[in-house]
């Protein structure tokens, strides 16, 4: 067996493992690039920072109200409320959707509602952010079949009846069983790429 064969047993290469990254990679960008994408986020304002109920930035007045968000808006203020203009107030929920389909918009601009372990606040997604107008792509190294996502995991060891040790690697094994493009995640490649027009990889993660 040729070397590159056998790197390509070894490491789950070949042509399928490459089409399948390069579609998770390229799938990756238009998520990233997506109207409403994570470059969108301009922002995530809790409430309890804002005990007055303005937002900077954010039209209208919004307060807490128990499980209740109310928001109070003039017509200056642009906003749409279940695709209708908003005058007056409103009580809102958390929303649950997708960030286009949430309820209260302006303009093209979504302000999700969002509750969290009690706490109420309103994330602002805006197409025309900065960050989503300057990014351009995301730097990757070429797929390596060599390459193993788990292959620094340490063994897992729990204790048996007898107080003695078992199951060890049994991380590791599981980890491959499960490893997928889906899986090819880089945390520091998404946080730079909010501030950056091209997000870079290291060369043993595939982006």
């Amino acid at each position: 067996m040729s070397t590159d064969a056998q790197q390509q047993e070894q490491g789950g290469g070949g042509p399928d493992a490459v089409r399948d990254w390069q579609r998770w990679h390229e799938g990756r960008v238009v998520a990233v690039a997506a109207p409403y994408g994570p470059l969108s986020l301009t922002g995530t304002h809790w409430l309890s920072d804002h005990p007055e109920g303005r937002i900077p930035a954010v039209p209208g007045l919004w307060r807490e109200d128990g499980d209740e968000v109310v928001l109070t808006a003039a017509p200056e203020d642009g906003i749409v409320v279940d695709g209708k203009p908003l005058t007056g107030e409103v009580r809102l929920g958390a929303d649950r959707g997708p960030i286009d389909d949430s309820r209260v918009a302006q303009g093209e601009r979504r302000l999700v509602v969002l509750r969290r372990e009690g706490l109420w606040a309103v994330r602002d997604f805006d197409p025309g952010s900065p960050a989503r107008h300057a990014f351009s792509t995301i730097e990757a190294t070429p797929y390596d079949p060599r390459s193993d996502p788990v292959r620094d995991l340490p063994p897992v060891r729990r204790p048996d009846r007898t107080g003695g040790q078992r199951g060890r690697g049994r991380a590791r094994s599981r980890a491959r069983r499960g490893a997928s493009p889906s899986r090819w995640k880089d945390r520091s490649t998404r946080s730079r790429s909010r501030s950056s027009p091209t997000a870079r990889c290291g060369p043993s993660s595939p982006m």
